[in-house]
């Protein structure tokens, strides 16, 4: 199904859903970390609290990064859709999978990578 779009002389057309968007943008983001050296661990880990797109290591860090994917800025930047309350999902589900695999005392971050068409940003300690 397509979606067609009118904003500021131009015509936006997506033939994705929200799911196939949340998808293309993890794998992309998966693909830019590991170019850059990172283990991925798992990605969409799932559990009650909510889900983290990514988690990865580098630098004895174990990284949970959320990924947000947006054709353009019409509805804001991708990185403002990381709100507070996704904020403390994240962190929450991370707990249990510090729990999980037992990483107690081993350093964390959480990133936000943030794709905006061609545009990758990567948003380290983002909260």
């Amino acid at each position: 199904m397509a979606c067609a779009i009118y904003t500021e002389g131009v015509l936006h057309i997506s033939f994705m859903n929200n799911k196939e968007k949340g998808h293309r943008g993890e794998v992309i983001a998966k693909r830019y970390l590991q170019l850059r050296l990172y283990r991925i661990l798992e990605t969409n880990y799932a559990r009650k609290t909510g889900e983290i797109d990514i988690i990865a290591r580098k630098g004895g860090y174990t990284v949970f990064t959320e990924v947000k994917y947006r054709n353009s800025d019409v509805k804001g930047l991708p990185r403002e859709a990381v709100t507070p309350f996704k904020q403390r999902q994240i962190k929450r589900t991370a707990m249990l999978y510090i729990m999980e695999n037992h990483l107690d005392g081993s350093p964390i971050r959480f990133d936000v990578i943030e794709i905006l068409g061609k545009d990758i940003r990567h948003i380290k300690n983002a909260f």
